[in-house]
């Protein structure tokens, strides 16, 4: 598995943990302002950024007690948010559709693996910490 030992090459993880974490709920709450609620996708992409949310503020509060096991709700739904993006964007592809936000998806999804990483990085050494 992929590693890193900084956040931005000169921020500690734990810090770039907490920082992650309040950019993603920032984030989030943003989503409410860009979708449109009266469609059966917006309705779902609000769902799924509230439960977003929770998952942030319990890696927040994993990183701050330093229990790994409140990070692994973010790492879950952090991977499943991607996986869902590139199929999303994907599929606009293939039908030849090409939207306004789609770049913005695309930085999403690059954020969102490096954010992964920080944070999966951050788990494994508190991890190895606890068992020891």
């Amino acid at each position: 598995m992929i590693y890193t030992d900084d956040c931005c090459c000169c921020i500690e993880l734990r810090c770039g943990c907490i920082i992650i974490a309040i950019i993603e709920v920032l984030l989030r709450g943003a989503d409410r302002y860009f979708v449109d609620r009266d469609t059966w996708l917006g309705f779902a992409s609000l769902i799924i950024s509230g439960i977003y949310v929770i998952c942030c503020v319990l890696m927040l509060l994993g990183v701050l007690l330093t229990v790994s096991l409140l990070l692994l709700p973010y790492l879950l739904v952090a991977l499943l948010r991607t996986i869902i993006i590139i199929w999303e964007c994907s599929n606009m592809a293939m039908d030849g559709i090409i939207y306004n936000y789609i770049i913005f998806d695309l930085i999403q999804t690059v954020l969102g693996v490096y954010f992964c990483l920080v944070v999966y990085s951050y788990y494994s050494r508190l991890s190895d910490s606890e068992a020891s």
